[in-house]
């Protein structure tokens, strides 16, 4: 490929960008094309670049140091930071064009204020001095049941999860975790990093999402000889999550990759909201990127569908709270049942909080419906009333399922609908119809 076709001519232009700032410049440093907002780093409208020098805008204090020198000099790709005039960093990017004679021809260069970045860097700091940290709790959950930060194993969809996780825990296959926000994926990544040959190095993780494009490189790699080092060198000899990773755009999917294929001694967990097998379809993720990360899936289920593990979770948390603040608070039956019914779209961390403000808004020992938040709160035609005491158990779980069967009932047009949300067989849902309303049911209810 000629890299000249980049640039079919060498007229001073303003390019028809709004969001990047771009300047391109010949190897002598001559400003002959930039975007509508090049020039806001330094106080200068775009105007006035055109047909600059950067050697002289370098000379008169515009920036320091001018990139276009470097780029020709090395022949590749620079990094560096500038200073401006109002004393801001920007972080500034060259690349150069070579000609047939593999010279540089051209240099382009985009710049980005270090503002967020500086956020970033300081974050970069605190995971290394927290490293030690990380490994020590990591010895300790070792030496733990199953049950990671709160894990909870009641459902057969959770212990299938699980089960899985173990299994590839013992190889250093690349592990892809879908599931709504909230399920305990993190959680699940941390399980599998603590039964890994990895688990004495740093288990490092990346919101991937709060990255912008023009700084990912940088991110992961750092620079030579910086200080602190990227987020690939922090998890060498350990497992690196990348978190919302269906998030990033297909330019950053590309960097990641590329570095990705460069890594031999890092574990790399990718964890997603949404199927990365639709996002391919649709033209957002890469198919390289999938078939390097997608050796193995686990899925987690959302709350809803997992009614075993909400019980227990909101026993769970019950406790936790009165140990948090020295109380012993006990949970109205009624509540309890009504919570077991609830969709919980934001999963245990939605969980977590309701339960919370009704522990704190109640002003007795016994938490009731009337303490939820008023959302949260059922309607006249959806109050339950059922005691619990001196019922056994199997009796109260039947009672909710009817319960919950009648409301999927009221919701859903079809059997197999019903079945699609409850997270069981279509057959089931018809014997268990039949069970509790005595008449025949067939897929058109």
């Amino acid at each position: 490929m000629n890299p000249m076709l980049l640039l079919p001519n060498t007229n001073e232009e303003i390019i028809n960008s709004h969001d990047e700032d771009i300047i391109i410049t010949t190897r002598e440093g001559k400003i002959i094309k930039v975007t509508q907002i090049s020039g806001e780093h330094y106080g200068m409208t775009p105007q006035e670049l055109l047909g600059k020098s950067v050697l002289e805008l370098e000379i008169q204090g515009i920036f320091s140091p001018a990139i276009t020198p470097k780029v020709v000099e090395e022949k590749k790709k620079i990094v560096t930071v500038q200073t401006t005039p109002s004393g801001k960093k920007v972080l500034i990017t060259g690349i150069p064009l070579f000609n047939e004679r593999r010279e540089v021809e051209f240099v382009i260069s985009y710049s980005y204020e270090l503002s967020e970045l500086i956020v970033m860097k300081e974050y970069l700091q605190d995971l290394e001095s927290e490293m030690s940290k990380v490994k020590e709790e990591l010895a300790y959950l070792r030496d733990q049941h199953i049950q990671i930060d709160g894990f909870i194993l009641e459902s057969q969809s959770s212990k299938q999860a699980v089960n899985t996780a173990l299994k590839m825990a013992r190889f250093d296959a690349p592990i892809v975790i879908h599931g709504e926000r909230s399920v305990g994926k993190t959680t699940l990544a941390k399980l599998i990093h603590s039964k890994s040959n990895r688990s004495a190095g740093p288990f490092i993780e990346v919101n991937c999402s709060t990255i912008p494009d023009a700084v990912f490189e940088f991110a992961f790699t750092g620079q030579r000889n910086s200080t602190p080092p990227g987020y690939l060198s922090l998890a060498q000899g350990g497992t690196l999550v990348l978190n919302e990773i269906d998030q990033i755009s297909l330019a950053s999917q590309s960097i990641l990759f590329k570095l990705l294929n460069q890594q031999q001694s890092i574990r790399v967990i990718a964890i997603s909201e949404k199927s990365l097998e639709e996002l391919i379809e649709i033209g957002s993720f890469r198919e390289d990127l999938f078939y390097y990360l997608h050796l193995a899936s686990i899925e987690l289920k959302p709350l809803r569908e997992r009614p075993e593990d909400l019980d227990l979770a909101i026993t769970r948390m019950l406790q936790n709270l009165n140990k948090k603040y020295s109380e012993e608070k006990k949970m109205a039956d009624e509540l309890f049942l009504h919570l077991l019914q609830l969709e919980w779209p934001g999963n245990f961390r939605e969980l977590k909080n309701i339960l919370e403000r009704s522990f704190i808004e109640s002003e007795s020992n016994i938490i009731t419906l009337h303490d939820l938040p008023i959302k949260y709160q059922p309607t006249d035609n959806e109050q339950i009333d059922i005691g619990i005491d001196g019922q056994t158990l199997p009796h109260i779980l039947e009672i909710v399922e009817k319960k919950v069967l009648l409301n999927a009932q009221k919701r859903h047009k079809t059997t197999t609908e019903m079945a699609h949300v409850l997270g069981i067989s279509q057959p089931s849902v018809v014997r268990k119809l039949k069970k509790y309303l005595k008449t025949p049911i067939g897929d058109d209810i």
